[in-house]
């Protein structure tokens, strides 16, 4: 049957208003509330699937329905059951960092274009947040915390609202070698040109950042855009990709790989990469190592822990008293006094060559094993 004017007009109406009811439900509800509207109005369902092929959120769909989604979103040689499926990408359509799949009541296939193409947008702003100046800094401290020290479940269930998904993570430290630089803020606008979650905080005179393994490149060779290109004094460590629940160790990864990209001057470095020091601790037998680590065993008393972290940047640094005091954010004579205390404890001489080699052993058996 031919289109009439009245009929066009009528669709545009139910286009127009169903994308003012999607917009609604992006600022009310947000991933759910999109997916939720966009099925109501197409009589129909909608699977949001990620990059990996997990289904993120569906509505009106079954197994088998899903099933066909996750088959469509991923491009796989099975057979799709169900017809006339619509595909959108959410993000960029070069690399979607997920797919909306659609199917509607048959005879409104442009009203479901139109509209599945709105809630790919919305979707793309909900799901994956970009850097919003209204977004609270305590929001993303907390969430940074909950990665790095909560629960499987639940940092995998956080790590999810801010848009990253799979199954691990990578957790990476960055330092400025000068106070002036303004390092959180640089860190969020990296993010944001990387079209990154913007989780990263400020941690005493480092910033933390939570990255999915497949973005450590990109963000990589964004701080060595930084460090070179833009003469920014900024180094950075990335720890090993770690499951959730187990970040807490990626954090100390990272924490000994930017140490030694500050004593190597070197703008990033990956603890997967520093193969030498610790192809040397595993040939050395347990015993040894719990004996190389025991002298260490006093300060782990020390309840905020600054007595580990200022050894260990002490020698990261080389043991340059400037540098170290200024990378732990405290005068010369408190790091003199900290590592004083720490020669008392350990039965160590910082001033003897052999006992910083010992020392700086130690710290790294502490992490690896």
């Amino acid at each position: 049957m031919p289109e009439t004017p009245d009929r066009d007009a009528a669709e545009a109406r139910l286009v127009s208003g169903g994308i003012i009811s999607l917009t609604l439900a992006a600022r009310r509800g947000g991933t759910e509330a999109i997916v939720t509207t966009l099925s109501g109005l197409l009589n129909g369902w909608a699977v949001l699937v990620d990059r990996y092929g997990q289904p993120i959120a569906a509505v009106g769909a079954g197994r088998i329905h899903i099933d066909d989604a996750i088959s469509a979103a991923t491009q796989r040689s099975r057979r799709i059951r169900h017809p006339d499926l619509q595909v959108f990408p959410v993000g960029r359509a070069e690399d979607p960092r997920a797919t909306l799949v659609v199917s509607a009541r048959r005879g409104v296939t442009s009203r479901t274009r139109d509209l599945a193409t709105q809630a790919a947008a919305l979707l793309d702003l909900t799901f994956f947040p970009r850097r919003d100046g209204r977004l609270e800094e305590l929001a993303r401290q907390d969430a940074v915390d909950v990665l790095l020290h909560g629960s499987p479940d639940l940092a995998r269930s956080l790590a999810g609202r801010w848009g990253i998904t799979g199954t691990q993570l990578v957790v990476g430290v960055v330092r400025a070698r000068s106070r002036a630089v303004m390092l959180e803020s640089r860190a969020l606008e990296w993010l944001d040109e990387l079209e990154l979650p913007p989780l990263a905080a400020a941690v005493d005179a480092e910033v933390v950042v939570v990255l999915g393994p497949e973005t450590v490149g990109a963000w990589s060779e964004r701080i060595l855009t930084a460090a070179t290109v833009e003469r920014v004094p900024v180094r950075c460590g990335l720890g090993a990709p770690a499951p959730f629940g187990a970040l807490a160790t990626g954090r100390l990864q990272a924490a000994q790989a930017v140490g030694i990209a500050l004593a190597d001057d070197r703008p990033v470095v990956e603890f997967g990469r520093m193969t030498s020091v610790e192809e040397l601790l595993r040939a050395i037998p347990a015993p040894a190592v719990a004996a190389l680590v025991e002298p260490l065993r006093p300060l782990a008393a020390d309840p905020d822990g600054q007595l580990l972290e200022s050894l260990r940047v002490f020698l990261s640094e080389n043991g340059s008293w400037e540098a170290a005091a200024s990378q732990l954010g405290v005068h010369r004579h408190t790091l003199r006094n900290r590592i004083q205390k720490i020669e008392e404890l350990t039965g160590l001489s910082m001033s003897s060559a052999e006992d910083r080699a010992l020392a700086w052993l130690a710290v790294q058996a502490r992490v690896w094993f």
